[in-house]
């Protein structure tokens, strides 16, 4: 990761060089998460549903000459996919809730794809450095007591709980609401997005202008830390369950998080003047020629 890391970051002093329009704004949005999860994917209790997350509030600032240049927007965002649980019949009986919440600093480098004076579309390329401040999985099981029996994977723990009733044929779950599945502490606390996408500027008048943002996110790394992968990888090292077997708490899948996200903004547009250079003569020197002397005219000896 060090070579396109630090490739990016010499882009992004070279496109600094030489700009000379500045702008200030905050913007908002939503965002559509997708948790590629091969774990889950092989654990017949969920499937992933439609979600959307929010980005409640950010800072932008924009640096550009004509042609290129680098935008930051610092914020708050929300990622994490939704899961229908379904029961050893295919039903929907509840909610698994997927969900981190971070810190981002999205430092991208803008292409301009036109030359219109009161609308710039650019393409961009960006670097996300996200410090995550909360992030959990939550069970929601509100179906009727009858239907809520699941099927556990070989290797997946059941709790030691007599509220989990075991048959030969599946569990019976008991009744939750947002109940803490996988805590804060087992997830890594700083991650790097890559994204792609557009962004445009429509400039309302010299001062003010609307700001649109479109973007393809992909994590780089597993959301998970480092030691809860390693407990998931290995289950025979873990207190026994229910069944008396040790288990892990999932299937272990490498697991990445992708969301496109949409933003609308507002920016205040400030004009940098190019620095003034006096233009000077090279001074005359001491009996040389005068500029002013007539010349000769033609045709004459």
């Amino acid at each position: 990761m060090r070579v396109p890391i630090t490739g990016f970051l010499i882009l992004l002093y070279a496109s600094v060089f030489g700009q000379n329009i500045e702008s200030f704004g905050v913007y908002g949005g939503f965002n559509f998460p997708f948790t590629v999860d091969q774990g889950l994917r092989n654990d017949p209790r969920f499937y992933g549903k439609f979600t959307i997350r929010g980005t409640p509030v950010g800072f932008s600032y924009s640096y550009d000459q004509i042609g290129y240049g680098i935008l930051v927007t610092p914020g708050y965002m929300q990622v994490g996919q939704k899961f229908t649980i379904v029961n050893f019949q295919g039903g929907d009986v509840g909610t698994r809730d997927v969900q981190m919440n971070y810190l981002s600093v999205p430092v991208a480098l803008k292409l301009r794809l036109n030359d219109i004076a009161f609308f710039r579309l650019s393409i961009i390329a960006a670097l996300n450095f996200s410090y995550l401040l909360k992030g959990q999985e939550t069970y929601t099981i509100n179906a009727p007591p009858s239907v809520r029996k699941l099927s556990y994977p070989s290797g997946v723990s059941v709790p030691n709980d007599p509220n989990y009733q075991i048959t030969y044929d599946g569990v019976y779950v008991p009744d939750l609401n947002k109940s803490v599945y996988v805590s804060s502490d087992k997830f890594s606390h700083f991650q790097i997005f890559a994204g792609v996408g557009f962004h445009s500027d429509f400039d309302l008048n010299d001062n003010w202008s609307l700001n649109f943002d479109g973007r393809a996110n992909f994590g780089i790394f597993d959301p998970r830390s480092k030691s809860y992968i390693n407990e998931l990888k290995n289950p025979s090292a873990l207190t026994p369950d229910a069944f008396g077997k040790p288990g892990a708490p999932d299937l272990y899948g490498q697991r990445r998080d992708i969301y496109l996200s949409a933003t609308f903004g507002v920016s205040r547009i400030i004009q940098i003047k190019e620095k003034f250079h006096e233009k000077r003569t090279s001074p005359r020197k001491p009996g040389g020629p005068s500029q002013s002397k007539n010349r000769k005219p033609k045709g004459r000896g």
